[in-house]
């Protein structure tokens, strides 16, 4: 005759052993759609006849080790100067406030249009800073790169033409951060 003992050790191994097998399942299931999708060729969208103005914008929020570097990555983007934007919208309450807007000047005077925006509060927090920067954007496209995030120089050039086509709405790539082994959290 099984006791209670029996049966909660018996419940909790069946639950662990059905999430392993959920999990399992799952993995199968994305290696099998890798293997039968990784020769299919995406293609390549037709150009714009005039490239879009687009506008970047990089919620910051306390991100001091990696602001300036975001900031120089961003600045390098090869895009035509004169269609694009980059909004810095900083909620930082530390040095990284300080940091952010020496990049911004720096990136400035070279000719850059870049504005480093703040609000007075941090209402909304990351969505928010995003919406407030979105009202003052002048971009047909909206790119947006968190702090962690390096783009390709060629970020722009190689996604703003998918847009050609009506039926898409958003586009994503593969991203990878700089600051993966900071935590468990970014790992």
């Amino acid at each position: 005759m099984t006791n209670a003992y029996d049966i909660v050790i018996l419940g909790i191994y069946f639950g662990a052993f059905s999430l392993l097998v959920a999990y399992g399942v799952n993995r199968y299931f994305i290696a099998y759609l890798f293997l039968r999708y990784k020769n299919q060729k995406i293609k390549k969208p037709d150009p714009f006849d005039e490239l879009p103005f687009v506008t970047v914008q990089l919620p910051i929020f306390n991100e001091q080790y990696v602001v300036k570097r975001l900031i120089e990555t961003v600045s390098a983007i090869s895009y035509p100067e004169d269609r694009f934007e980059i909004q810095v919208l900083d909620d930082s309450s530390d040095e990284t406030r300080v940091v952010a807007q020496k990049a911004v000047n720096d990136s400035a005077a070279r000719g850059l249009n870049i504005s480093y925006l703040r609000r007075k509060d941090r209402e909304g927090f990351k969505a928010g800073a995003l919406n407030y920067g979105l009202e003052l954007a002048k971009g047909d496209l909206i790119a947006v790169f968190d702090a962690d995030f390096l783009p390709p120089e060629n970020f722009l050039s190689e996604t703003v033409n998918y847009f050609t086509d009506s039926s898409v709405g958003m586009v994503q790539t593969r991203w990878d951060h700089i600051n993966r082994d900071f935590s468990l959290f970014t790992g």
